[in-house]
């Protein structure tokens, strides 16, 4: 009897670690957003060119509207002229999504990206071949970072990113890195970097309808999206940033409710108290994990100012 007993406690532990609350969609994420903004910030003392407690970290902040520790926004900035400098101006070799963080970040932040540490970040967008490299995401991320105040630099086509991801596009919607079937992350970025266009290039706008119906269409009964062989909280906050991004409300779409869960009522099961979020359920606090959440949290706070998360031009 103690035995079973001893199973039973474990296994509710287990269930209630990622928070077991029932969310509504008149639920008040006030606390949450807090608590996972000052967590990020102080996660990333010595902020950097990173994916993790780096540039993601930076660009929510910023986003956000955050108030961060004095000379964080500098701290970032010397950082990755340093590392410019140590490797003559390059950021990576293989990934140029590298270079659209960096100046995405920098944009957010209020920064030159023509001109960091002596080095344009734009001069390597001219080499199609660079930029596609790595695959898709080397142009929806070039595609976000022109976009994110209306860049023009010389010599760039961003109809080329534009046309190279519509030729990417799945028989019947979206998109993916590789395999038979549209990957969810992969066509919520997608969809991010065409918002832009949504409702005013006819292509793209058609693409667009039709990756949304994929994802309401993939979308499980329990609110969340099943990718990369799991389910798991960056996939559904891909998904929530893309939809706020072309005007979608998840708090009332029918189309992303599904027995009354509904993308947030999936996601906080993830939370683990105290600003953090795990990657998957039963993990331990994963700091791409609450970047991501976070970053969906601003961008439902800004899509009820009309404004998308990747829309740089209102910042201050």
């Amino acid at each position: 009897m103690k035995k079973v007993l001893a199973v039973f406690i474990i296994l509710c532990l287990f269930l209630s670690a990622c928070g077991s609350e029932k969310i509504g969609t008149d639920y008040d994420f006030s606390e949450v957003k807090e608590a996972t903004m000052k967590n990020i910030i102080e996660s990333a003392p010595n902020p950097g060119h990173n994916s993790i407690n780096g540039e993601w970290s930076v660009m929510v902040a910023a986003r956000y509207g955050a108030e961060v520790p004095e000379g964080w926004f500098d701290i970032y900035y010397d950082n990755l002229c340093n590392t410019l400098i140590e490797n003559g101006g390059e950021l990576s070799g293989t990934k140029h999504s590298n270079y659209s963080r960096a100046v995405l970040t920098l944009t957010a932040t209020g920064k030159d990206p023509t001109n960091v540490a002596g080095y344009d970040l734009f001069e390597t967008y001219s080499d199609f071949e660079r930029v596609s490299h790595q695959g898709i995401p080397g142009s929806i991320f070039a595609l976000i970072s022109l976009d994110s105040i209306g860049y023009e630099p010389e010599g760039v086509d961003r109809q080329i990113f534009i046309d190279h991801i519509l030729s990417e596009e799945y028989e019947g919607g979206g998109w993916a890195l590789k395999g038979e079937n549209p990957d969810v992350d992969i066509t919520a970025q997608v969809i991010q970097a065409f918002a832009p266009y949504y409702g005013k290039d006819e292509e793209v706008t058609a693409a667009v309808d039709r990756a949304v119906a994929v994802l309401s269409e993939v979308q499980k009964p329990d609110g969340g999206f099943f990718a990369w062989e799991s389910e798991n909280s960056q996939t559904v906050a891909q998904v929530g940033i893309a939809l706020s991004s072309i005007g979608i409300d998840i708090r009332t779409d029918e189309r992303f409710i599904k027995n009354g869960n509904w993308i947030c009522s999936y996601l906080m099961q993830y939370y683990l108290g105290d600003g953090k979020f795990c990657h998957t359920l039963g993990m331990n606090a994963d700091p791409m994990a609450t970047d991501q959440c976070m970053q969906m949290f601003a961008a439902m706070e800004l899509f009820e100012k009309g404004e998308r998360y990747y829309d740089f031009t209102k910042i201050e």
